[in-house]
């Protein structure tokens, strides 16, 4: 039998992998629970269409290759908490995301990059973030 920890894992990681693989937005949205709860410097989003909302806002907004230059610099997990740490290069040298799961599916989530100002990307994504 899994422990709590080790499908929190789980769950977190083939959310990444959906991300990564660019398996697209109905992928990553499937790892969340109905009534999921994403919170962001540009707002809360709740439920998967909200939540969906979010995420092609946010890729269409990504810098080029940001997939490719992507870094996970830290995971951790403890119980049904996640915490991941990430880069995508100079253009966003800092993100995290905090993710609650319960079951197999991603309740909560908390998300807040810092991107750089300068980039005509750098602007779109500081553009996103401020919910503008």
């Amino acid at each position: 039998m899994e422990t709590t920890a080790s499908i929190t894992h789980t769950v977190v990681h083939k959310h990444l992998q959906a991300f990564l693989e660019q398996r697209g937005i109905d992928a990553i949205v499937a790892d969340y629970a109905d009534d999921a709860c994403f919170l962001a410097e540009s707002g809360t989003y709740r439920g998967r269409c909200e939540i969906s909302g979010f995420f092609e806002r946010f890729m269409a907004s990504l810098p080029a290759q940001a997939i490719e230059n992507f870094a996970l610099r830290h995971l951790s997990v403890e119980g049904d908490v996640a915490l991941i740490v990430w880069s995508v290069g100079q253009d966003l040298p800092l993100g995290t995301d905090t993710f609650v799961v319960r079951g197999d599916k991603i309740a909560r989530q908390t998300f807040a990059m810092h991107a750089a100002p300068v980039a005509q990307s750098g602007q779109a994504l500081s553009h996103l973030l401020r919910g503008s």
